[in-house]
């Protein structure tokens, strides 16, 4: 908007005017506008929540389909910026502030408010309250109230915005200068890829919160420039789940039991055939635990890690029976073999051949089979305690990608899995294993889908109310491996499809040499 040269020499006290680009640099003016609106969700709270958003045009969200409208060109009223001059006069500035977290920004907002009068000293708190309220972005469903209408935003050359209201409310002005915006750059959808996309390089980002409270008796402003550019968490960009890590050391329910669990109960009114009445969950918990530790164990020990301290490996097994029988006295979790984990610690410590023939597959040469690794994730384990801040400051997308990456590792050299591939693999690709050149295709798919099958079942019984009698069906695999499959497939073909060694030997009996057996001419 153009300018007249007697309204810059009548109004030449404007604290903005230091900030006008260069005409030589007028592309680092390029902004993005975000508007957020105090608003209350379907628990009757109020958060901040995103409703419009400026690239050049303006973009507002529809309220019945909970989407972005047309982009379109904004409107500015001439009575608009007569309340814009206005309210800038009598609003709290705050130029090149030197803040890097919303906190910090907030009670500088609120005291410098105080100091120019908007609001009242006792309002201190509740002020800063409304402006630390919760961000919610528009891709989170919430149920809001209608707010009074928006007035014009003005984005003019030198880079910053005010929103203007009457009525009693509360309004700010976060202003954040990158190149690009930092605070958009940590965004992994799709759809804000594509916002990425649109944004210019060297915008100028700048947040907008418009709200009404019941406790301002006048329209009050603020209007902040930082003189860094900042990351505000959730406040410009799509929030990030964090780890929920509770604070200090205590149980699960300490207003229900302490440390020390009695026999007897709480109250001391255990009843005797409740002991009696005890024996079948804790069977089902003994084959979890069982089942979990020797599964582990076997992946673990296979023949081909060619591991030599097998006396330390079993005091490992009875280090977990000792401790689950301590844990359940003080009502502590008992301890599992943690399979992943432990199998991924495994293959960390396992040394692979590196003169490999072409052609043929790197051979495990030796496991470093040590404690000094294995106690030392312990202590980090147990040092969570007291780092609980740092903790906390963990996206759970991380652990999600850190998990996903131990489980597919995890899944590396199962036959299971392979198999699962061969089932989308033409026969002409497949791989030179020993179930594939003893056993026919389709019976090797048909053995594919009955272990599928299985799992699935366990799947659906673990997800649904069924799940206490997990270890019951996890118990009939053993009737179906042992009973129903000897009667579809062969001895040769089960050796092959489920022998314990990656190569299984069907042509030599133990204790054979067929060599030896072969009558040699005279």
């Amino acid at each position: 908007y153009p300018k007249r040269r007697t309204s810059e020499s009548k109004y030449n006290t404007n604290p903005f005017k230091h900030l006008s680009c260069p005409r030589t640099h007028r592309t680092c003016c390029s902004v993005f506008v975000e508007l957020n609106e105090l608003v209350i969700d379907r628990n009757q709270e109020l958060q901040w929540r995103e409703t419009a958003r400026w690239i050049k045009f303006e973009e507002e969200v529809e309220e019945e389909t909970e989407r972005w409208g047309k982009p379109k060109v904004p409107s500015l009223s001439f009575r608009s910026l007569l309340e814009l001059r206005k309210t800038m006069s009598h609003g709290a500035v705050l130029l090149d502030l030197k803040q890097g977290t919303l906190p910090g920004i907030a009670q500088q907002v609120v005291e410098q408010m105080v100091i120019s009068d908007q609001i009242k000293a006792e309002d201190r708190a509740n002020v800063l309250r409304a402006l630390l309220l919760r961000h919610r972005s528009k891709h989170q469903s919430v149920n809001h109230l209608s707010i009074i209408n928006l007035s014009i935003i003005h984005l003019s050359s030198v880079g910053w915005c005010i929103d203007l209201q009457s009525g009693n409310m509360l309004e700010t002005s976060f202003y954040t200068e990158s190149g690009p915006s930092p605070a958009l750059c940590h965004s992994r959808s799709k759809h804000e890829e594509k916002l990425m996309e649109k944004i210019p390089e060297r915008a100028e980002a700048t947040v907008v919160l418009v709200g009404t409270v019941g406790f301002l008796d006048q329209p009050s402003m603020a209007f902040v420039r930082l003189q860094e550019a900042v990351l505000l968490e959730s406040v410009l960009e799509v929030p990030v789940p964090k780890l929920n890590v509770p604070s200090g050391f205590s149980v699960s329910s300490p207003e229900k039991r302490g440390w020390l669990i009695s026999p007897l109960g709480s109250d001391g009114q255990f009843p005797v055939w409740m002991m009696a009445a005890s024996i079948l969950p804790a069977i089902l918990v003994f084959i979890l635990i069982f089942m979990e530790s020797q599964i582990t164990a076997l992946i673990v020990s296979k023949k081909e890690r060619m591991l030599a301290k097998g006396t330390g490996f079993h005091v490992d097994l009875l280090i977990i029976v000792v401790v689950g029988g301590l844990s359940a006295m003080l009502g502590l979790p008992w301890l599992s073999a943690a399979t992943v984990r432990s199998v991924t610690h495994t293959n960390a410590l396992t040394v692979m051949s590196k003169a490999v023939a072409p052609g043929d597959k790197p051979r495990i040469e030796e496991v470093k089979e040590q404690r000094v690794t294995g106690f030392l994730v312990a202590v980090l384990v147990g040092l969570s305690i007291v780092i609980g801040e740092v903790l906390r400051q963990i996206p759970l997308a991380v652990l999600f990608g850190i998990f996903l990456y131990m489980g597919v590792m995890s899944l590396n050299g199962i036959q299971l899995t392979d198999r699962l591939i061969l089932l989308l693999m033409p026969p002409k690709y497949h791989p030179d294993q020993s179930y594939v050149r003893k056993v026919r295709t389709l019976r090797m798919h048909l053995f594919t889908i009955v272990q599928l099958i299985c799992l699935s079942v366990l799947w659906v019984v673990m997800a649904t109310a069924a799940a206490l009698a997990f270890p019951f069906m996890l118990l009939l695999t053993i009737p179906v491996r042992m009973l129903v499959l000897p009667r579809i497939f062969s001895w040769r073909e089960i050796q092959s499809l489920d022998a314990d060694d990656a190569e299984p030997h069907l042509e030599e009996k133990e204790g054979q040499d067929e060599y030896s057996q072969q009558q040699m001419p005279v």
